[in-house]
């Protein structure tokens, strides 16, 4: 599966998920973030409409571009600071374990892929991330998540054995905390 292809035609993403984009990047580079956005037919993103996937993608891939993948990776980082968690939720484990439920809330309209999170043992987990995002987005999720219910700094490694960036179907991660 392709870095940056939707899965499926119709594949709408809900506009609080698409101002992760302004709100990841550092404010120097929110409005190139916002002009990245517009030139791919997203104006002015309104946290209760929904964009088609296929745009916001290509926002992503503009941004890889143009900016970097560094700028991909705080932006992936810098999700789960403005994500509302689910009640409960207060350890790492589980909160990578609820990735996937707020993946599959702010998608809509057909198969969008998803994300796994197993426990690895102490203090480590194993994810694994089919979906159509850039790689180096859901390494900053995973390290973001997790660093946002411990006091640690998080590791992370890929176990993958064919990544997607390079036409794989699946990443798999180990993070450690």
């Amino acid at each position: 599966m392709a870095v940056f292809e939707p899965f499926e035609e119709g594949v709408e993403v809900q506009g609080s998920a698409v101002l992760s984009i302004v709100d990841g990047v550092p404010t120097v580079f929110e409005e190139r973030a916002r002009e990245i956005l517009a030139v791919n037919d997203i104006d002015d993103p309104d946290p209760d409409e929904w964009y088609p996937q296929s745009n916001y993608l290509d926002a992503y891939r503009q941004i890889a571009e143009q900016v970097g993948d560094s700028t991909l990776k705080q932006i992936g980082r810098s999700t789960p600071e403005n994500a509302e968690w689910p009640p409960g939720v207060d350890t790492p484990l589980a909160a990578l374990q609820s990735i996937d439920d707020a993946y599959q809330l702010n998608h809509r309209g057909g198969e969008i892929g998803s994300y796994e999170a197993t426990d690895a043992g102490r203090d480590r987990a194993r994810v694994r991330c089919e979906n159509p995002y850039p790689c180096v987005y859901d390494q900053g999720l995973v390290l973001g998540t997790v660093e946002a219910f411990s006091d640690d700094r998080a590791t992370l490694r890929e176990e993958s054995d064919h990544c997607r960036e390079d036409g794989g179907d699946v990443c798999t991660y180990v993070v450690e905390w």
